[in-house]
């Protein structure tokens, strides 16, 4: 019986120890910072770039490399996304991510693009927005949508 007893009492105890074990480590995201600017020149029309390697970053032009200097970007740790409203023919106009949501592996995000209103004095100058935002190489994937819930784009395809 005390053997009985003993071996119920061990596996009891070994399933216990195997529901305590520990979960895979979970990276915690923080939003990423978005870096725009009115004067990217990269597309006429809107665009969506993801950009995965050095070599495809130093294919864009100087001038649109130029406008993000800032952004210190690390393509062994991250990759980027681009995004342009193309050309526009006067001031007022930009680009937003907002409702981001941050899951384990795959990331959503809502693009917002703000123009002026239809009655508003404007600079009649050619600008061309856009907002570029770095995204974790852990990120197996990240999906852009419209303000009305329009898939814009998917990355890595």
């Amino acid at each position: 019986m005390k053997q009985f007893l003993f071996l119920s009492y061990s596996i009891v105890l070994a399933s216990l120890l195997s529901a305590c074990g520990s979960q895979p480590a979970q990276m915690v995201y923080q939003v990423p910072k978005s870096n725009a600017s009115q004067q990217c020149f990269i597309t006429q029309s809107e665009s969506y770039i993801w950009l995965e390697q050095e070599e495809q970053w130093n294919e864009l032009p100087e001038a649109a490399r130029q406008q993000f200097t800032s952004a210190q970007i690390d393509f062994s740790k991250e990759s980027i996304l681009i995004i342009s409203a193309g050309q526009k023919t006067s001031a007022g106009y930009g680009l937003e991510l907002t409702n981001w949501l941050l899951e384990q592996d795959h990331w959503q995000v809502t693009r917002i693009a703000h123009q002026p209103p239809a009655d508003s004095m404007q600079a009649q100058v050619i600008t061309s927005p856009c907002v570029l935002v770095k995204i974790p190489k852990s990120i197996k994937s990240l999906t852009l949508n419209s303000d009305q819930g329009q898939m814009l784009g998917r990355w890595p395809y």
